[in-house]
């Protein structure tokens, strides 16, 4: 909530976060990478940081990874950071710039990697040595011979860096011992890495302590094995392989399976609970198919937290289909054949709506309700109702005793949210947008698709268009230009 533009302005935001925030490093960049302000330089800003990958992927919009596999570094004024930008965004939409904060690594870091280990850790950038844990002060010429030690294997540490790959464990010689030693990098961005190393008269004492250990634990641990494997081998494995078998049909899609438990213990209960599992995911299966999938997204993205009534404003195209003459068609008709006529005919317009990447919201008795959503929502709900039509047409061709069937088309924002009650609700769209889309619909005459002429601006058109005329609604104080598409 500042200024961007105004660096001062910057500064004294950064300079307020850092107070709290456990950050050595704060760069603010504007939208082309320039810096606007930084934590370290007040009085420098004007560069241009779209060098570093970090800022350039935050000004595309491109969020850091939560768990990459190298850290981000970067060397300033010859200290190291660890950096993480993220993209400063307006109103969520627009990228305004990004924000670079980092942690310099410092002898803190060596220590905490060492931790209780016998290992030493020397940190470095390029070929000088930032932390080593080789003494308890960089001051005492100690570094001096880690550099050298550095520089005598730095053919290694040239393939560390290039393959971003930890060396091979090797032997070597330091302040006059014996050592066994590895190079790892440290991040990616820099020429950083670290150097592990262990006198190797130590670690044979500890190898020699654990051979006999291991020796002495081995033995038992054979004799006790051979013991229980014999003794619960029989009793566990029966139940256990049928719970496999199982397990192996509701992967192929076997979701009717159930296994009957053989004993009151562990394994009974593990396998009472397999059967419970199944039933859910028959349930959940079949729970599914009452919905749309725009629903189903919803779930499956809310299923951490409660699912609260309440919706959001969306732009998204609506189309209505229903079925012209169905009262004078089910009136002389069991309701075995009117139910097998709607379902035909709602089952072809769901897989077309699917077809175009649509979503059923609802079926009402003979009316269906989809929603498209995207940049391309019009387009899509065209083809959608026009490939309808064309079906209708040739299912005439069969159909002893065809219906027909009327499409409105709208767009513009809806609400889209949980509607009804805390126990009861559904996932659905309300609005000025949706009810002209049920009006469009209701008159549209058999065969017809009805939308409003101005949305057609929007779009490509590639379909015949019919007769326009202004039409006045319910609901809507000022008449609409409407016209036909033509699915011809």
């Amino acid at each position: 909530n500042v200024e961007v533009e105004d660096p001062a302005t910057v500064y004294e935001a950064i300079y307020e976060f850092s107070n709290f925030a456990k950050v050595d490093l704060i760069i603010v960049t504007d939208e082309y990478g320039k810096v606007l302000a930084r934590l370290d330089h007040p009085d420098e800003y004007g560069d241009d940081l779209t060098y570093r990958p970090s800022v350039l992927r935050a000004l595309n919009g491109i969020e850091p990874e939560l768990n990459p596999e190298w850290a981000e570094l970067w060397a300033v004024n010859n200290e190291l950071y660890q950096v993480a930008t993220v993209p400063l965004y307006y109103n969520d939409i627009r990228i305004l710039g990004s924000i670079s904060l980092g942690t310099r690594i410092t002898q803190l870091e060596a220590i905490a990697l060492k931790g209780e280990s016998n290992i030493d850790i020397s940190l470095f950038l390029n070929d000088q040595v930032i932390a080593t844990t080789i003494a308890d002060s960089i001051t005492d010429g100690i570094p001096d011979s880690v550099r050298v030690f550095a520089s005598a294997h730095k053919s290694i540490t040239d393939t560390v860096l290039t393959n971003k790959k930890s060396s091979s464990v090797f032997t070597a010689n330091l302040l006059q011992a014996d050592v066994y030693a590895f190079i790892s990098p440290l991040g990616e961005g820099e020429p950083a890495y670290y150097i592990a190393t262990v006198a190797k008269a130590l670690e044979l004492r500890i190898l020699t302590s654990l051979q006999n250990n291991i020796l002495i634990i081995a033995l038992i641990s054979v004799l006790l094995t051979v013991f229980l494997a014999y003794f619960f081998g029989r009793s566990f494995s029966r139940p256990i392989l049928k719970l496999v078998s199982g397990m192996n049909k509701i992967k192929t899609g076997e979701l009717s399976i159930s296994v009957e438990p053989s004993s009151n213990d562990e394994i009974g209960l593990l396998t009472q609970t397999f059967n419970d599992m199944t039933v859910g995911l028959r349930e959940r299966l079949h729970l599914i198919k009452y919905v749309g999938s725009h629903t189903v997204d919803m779930i499956k993205k809310s299923s951490h937290t409660d699912v609260a009534l309440g919706g959001d404003r969306r732009e998204l195209a609506v189309l209505f289909s229903d079925v012209r003459g169905f009262t004078a068609y089910s009136e002389n008709r069991t309701p075995e054949e009117v139910i097998k006529m709607l379902n035909r005919y709602l089952g072809y317009q769901a897989q077309i709506v699917d077809r175009y990447d649509g979503s059923v919201d609802k079926f009402v008795g003979d009316e269906m309700v989809a929603l498209f959503f995207g940049d391309d929502a019009i387009e899509r709900s065209l083809d959608c109702a026009v490939e309808i039509q064309q079906m209708i047409r040739k299912e005439h061709e069969v159909d002893p005793t065809p219906v027909h069937i009327g499409v409105g088309i709208n767009y513009g924002p809806v609400i889209l949210g949980n509607m009804g009650a805390t126990e009861r609700m559904d996932y659905t769209v309300i609005g000025a947008t949706v009810n002209l889309g049920a009006r469009l619909c209701a008159s549209a005459d058999p065969g017809q698709i009805l939308i409003r002429k101005d949305l057609l601006k929007m779009v490509r058109i590639k379909y015949k268009l019919g007769q326009t005329k202004m039409m006045a609604f319910k609901g809507f104080s000022n008449e609409l230009e409407i016209v036909e598409v033509l699915s011809e």
